[in-house]
């Protein structure tokens, strides 16, 4: 995604944040490697062209609300942001119980019907904070963008499924 300006391709944000050059393009003279302080979108910066930097395979999709992802280890439950084929990224409260491990088993779960995807082998790539207001109240929530490893056959069929029947 390539926009006129430095602003972010993904939100159209201005306040952009250094970052440690990781793609081909970043390594250019005149470039300059940057994220997006609003959505954490990673881009880089090019004479009068903001250039967006997707790691992912899979597009980004968004799930109704009453999709939610479980941490059994903890027994937590957090709110989706966007989800993936290849991963996921999750609002957890501040106050909630830390994640412990890089590694965990999620269980996807659907709040209408009570049905799950379990045990869906999971690693925490990156992590940050971000302050949210909701009604007036400001709360600080850690985002957790988790990578899919090793899916069986059967788990990446029914993810797929899933994203085709619920996916906006």
């Amino acid at each position: 995604m390539v926009v006129f300006g430095r602003k972010c391709p993904a939100c159209g944000g201005k306040n952009l944040i250094d970052r440690s050059p990781n793609s081909w393009l970043a390594t250019l003279p005149t470039a300059r490697s940057c994220a997006c302080a609003n959505c954490h979108q990673q881009l880089v910066l090019l004479a009068t062209f903001a250039i967006g930097v997707e790691q992912r395979r899979f597009p980004r999709l968004q799930l109704p609300s009453f999709f939610l992802v479980r941490i059994p280890a903890t027994n937590q439950y957090a709110r989706i942001k966007n989800i993936s084929e290849g991963g996921l990224c999750f609002d957890l409260d501040y106050n909630a119980l830390p994640l412990t491990r890089r590694s965990l088993r999620l269980d996807l779960y659907n709040c209408n019907d009570g049905s799950s995807l379990e045990q869906i082998p999971a690693e925490i790539v990156a992590t940050s904070e971000q302050i949210v207001e909701n009604n007036g109240f400001k709360t600080t929530v850690l985002n957790n963008c988790a990578r899919f490893v090793n899916l069986n056959q059967a788990q990446r069929k029914v993810l797929a499924n899933c994203l085709v029947q619920y996916a906006i």
